[in-house]
């Protein structure tokens, strides 16, 4: 044992010293010793109730996997997805309405399945590249609100509670179709996502979303909607969101949920890289009746309004954008850019600049 190990003897003598510092009171007529004994312990109260302070229980079924900071760009997550359903529901149900959200918390994926009706609406929803599924969970009584919405009624659901048909089932998934595209907008500043719809379910007991002792974060939104509350609940696994957990609290995530310019720039920057648009060099124009055009040939001159060494005008779709100068490069028809058609109308004291085409 080392020599610096308490016995058992001296812990049994610190613990009674503890416990007589906290309600007894020391005798003026006691040994010097003894009263020194008395300080001592008193000296050790403040370090002890300190040190309570600071000890706080610990589930370890429970486990928070999540640290504070994660939580909070989870949430901005969220929050963000919260602000976009109003937008897709709302075309959809024909109806305004917010959504907001009612708590988030970790637990585990066996407490989650428990507190779920027996009988409701809930799907699992697959998000390439990431592997695994999360599961979206609405109320029976709100499902029936919003098939009786889709089908042209006034939203007032059904009296009784039964179990959804395969109709109804279909019609709903048309609804959580309509939130993927604002999923998939919440996340891109952590990553690009394609979220899919892969399994509805009328009950929660065929759900197998994870083991059931697996941590999940459980996020409830309240959407109001045709004058009632619909309760959306959304289940994601540790699993599935621990490969990405790292770039959650990088600052260029932090400042992509507080609307940076430079953050929004570069979302549309990635939009519109696979934009198609028609560019074209417009050299200048020249009337010339039907008769004569039938009877063009190769190696014949059309004189054109500008000059040989005139400028042509780069059309982007319908619009003049570019000034450019016409030749040849490696042999090919080529224009170089010389100016913009804003510029140049600058330059010259606000003239509008001539649409010529060919």
């Amino acid at each position: 044992m080392p020599q610096d190990a308490l016995s058992q003897d001296d812990i049994d003598r610190l613990l009674r010293e503890m416990q007589g510092s906290t309600g007894e009171v020391v005798d003026e007529a006691s040994p010097p010793d003894e009263q020194n004994s008395m300080a001592s312990a008193t000296n050790i109260q403040p370090h002890q109730e300190q040190m309570t302070r600071r000890l706080r229980n610990y589930d370890f079924r429970r486990p928070n996997r999540i640290s504070k900071e994660y939580m909070r760009s989870l949430r901005l997550i969220h929050e963000t997805f919260a602000r976009e359903i109003p937008r897709h529901w709302g075309m959809l149900l024909r109806a305004g309405g917010q959504v907001k959200i009612a708590s988030m918390e970790q637990t585990i994926y066996e407490e989650f399945r428990n507190h779920l009706a027996p009988q409701c609406f809930i799907c699992t929803i697959g998000m390439p590249p990431l592997e695994g599924e999360i599961a979206f969970q609405i109320d029976l009584d709100a499902a029936f609100i919003i098939v009786d919405r889709l089908l042209g009624g006034a939203g007032n659901g059904l009296k009784r509670s039964r179990e959804l048909t395969s109709l109804e089932l279909s019609i709903l998934q048309r609804v959580i179709n309509a939130l993927l595209p604002a999923w998939r907008e919440a996340w891109l500043p952590v990553l690009h996502i394609e979220p899919v719809l892969n399994r509805t379910f009328a009950s929660t007991e065929f759900l197998q979303l994870t083991t059931l002792n697996e941590s999940v974060l459980v996020t409830t939104f309240i959407a109001y909607f045709l004058g009632t509350e619909i309760e959306v609940t959304a289940c994601i696994p540790y699993s599935l969101i621990a490969p990405v957990m790292t770039r959650l609290v990088t600052p260029g995530t932090i400042t992509g949920y507080l609307g940076s310019d430079e953050v929004d720039r570069q979302r549309m920057v990635r939009h519109m890289q696979n934009t198609t648009v028609t560019v074209a060099a417009r050299l200048g124009t020249a009337p010339i009746p039907i008769v004569d055009l039938a009877q063009l040939a190769v190696g014949d001159v059309i004189r054109l309004d500008v000059p040989s060494e005139g400028e042509a005008l780069i059309h982007i779709g319908p619009q003049p954008y570019f000034i450019a100068k016409p030749g040849l490069s490696n042999g090919s028809l080529a224009v170089q850019i010389l100016d913009t058609v804003r510029g140049r109308m600058n330059a010259t004291g606000g003239g509008t600049a001539t649409q010529s085409t060919v």
